[in-house]
């Protein structure tokens, strides 16, 4: 078994959720997870005569969707996943105007929802509005977070120069210092492009700072991108190198005590299709992942509507495939040998949370650079 320290960074929905509960014991003592909060938008119904939405029916939409999130996630934490004790909890995603009261900021709701189930706060630089900040440092003065740790998440239009944002970066590295004993220092990628690029701003970045006020680095990213159709087109297959991997084995070579997280097989950008909700079932293609090494095999189906199995082909290519590892290895590798012998019975939506698992699985048992 791997002593790798790795992250996985989820949306924090029902698939995300029963993937980690899937978990064998001895990798949820290990794992350590980062949740965003999902972001929605309204699909467009010919059914509905709704081809275009107002902001204000979108911020509507929005409000609505971030109330019911918020209460199935507390019943998450309090069921499915309460052997989690910590977790980083960001609203990345999320609108600034989006509110369950119309009044209180979204992250300040999140943190008076979770703050004592364990989270994590999570702040920025350059890209988060003023309120951000306030509401973890007043939060933390009142109590209400069970942790004494806190995550600054950063992206690379802001490490990719660290002059143009040295004084900022700083003012928010004291402020944080002055209220949490332990700061997280998080390099998010998204998704990588590339990668080169990112290796040298980030090796500048962290030759400038002072790394010993960090009580953990993390570097994370995907070499997905929001739609798998500008990856691969249908019924095809390739094996692909994950830049964010080639990434972290540049930088941990010089900076050895930094740590890996990832996005597992879900694009860290959501792919809001604009499309006619009738439509979807039409459009969607089948698509699994599975990783080995430091690649990920993407696989790609036809058009899902009218097949019996359109599943059928992928699962029998990676079954056939000498780094598969069996049913026994975790429980997305047993829902694959269960699901290859006729192929049905497998959606869209019910291959995620085993390919999940499986990704998670082999990260914290067998992954080495």
């Amino acid at each position: 078994m791997s002593d790798f320290n790795y992250y996985a960074f989820l949306k924090f929905k029902k698939n995300e959720v029963f993937a980690l509960n899937d978990l064998t014991d001895d990798l949820k003592a290990r794992i350590s997870v980062f949740f965003d909060m999902p972001n929605e938008l309204p699909f467009k119904s010919r059914k509905e005569k709704k081809e275009e939405f107002s902001p204000q029916e979108l911020l509507d939409f929005k409000n609505k969707s971030f109330s019911k999130k918020i209460g199935e996630q507390i019943a998450y934490l309090d069921s499915k996943i309460n052997w989690l004790t910590e977790f980083y909890f960001d609203n990345y995603d999320i609108d600034p105007l989006v509110s369950i009261d119309g009044k209180t900021y979204n992250y300040q709701s999140i943190i008076d929802n979770f703050g004592m189930r364990g989270m994590i706060p999570v702040c920025g630089v350059d890209d988060r509005i003023p309120a951000h900040l306030v509401s973890i440092i007043e939060s933390k003065k009142l109590g209400k977070f069970k942790t004494d740790k806190i995550a600054i998440r950063i992206i690379q239009s802001v490490f990719e120069d660290y002059d143009y944002i040295e004084d900022e970066f700083n003012d928010l590295l004291k402020a944080v210092k002055d209220n949490f004993s332990k700061i997280v220092l998080i390099f998010d990628l998204r998704y990588i492009e590339n990668h080169l690029n990112i290796i040298n701003d980030l090796i500048v970045f962290l030759k400038k700072i002072n790394l010993s006020e960090f009580y953990e680095i993390i570097i994370t990213g995907s070499s997905l991108p929001k739609s798998v159709a500008d990856l691969i087109e249908t019924n095809k297959k390739i094996h692909l190198e994950r830049k964010e991997v080639l990434i972290y084995s540049n930088i941990v070579e010089k900076f050895p005590n930094i740590h890996l997280g990832d996005y597992t097989c879900v694009p860290p950008d959501t792919n809001f299709l604009d499309l006619y909700i009738e439509d979807i079932a039409s459009r969607m293609t089948g698509k699994i992942f599975y990783i080995y090494g430091n690649k990920v095999l993407v696989a790609r189906s036809s058009r899902l509507k009218g097949q019996r199995a359109p599943f059928k082909p992928l699962l029998d290519y990676i079954v056939s495939q000498p780094f598969f590892r069996k049913e026994k290895y975790s429980l997305g590798d047993k829902y694959i040998v269960d699901k290859q012998p006729n192929g049905t019975g497998i959606n869209a939506s019910s291959i995620l949370r085993p390919n999940i698992n499986l990704h998670m699985s082999y990260m914290l048992r067998d992954f080495s650079i």
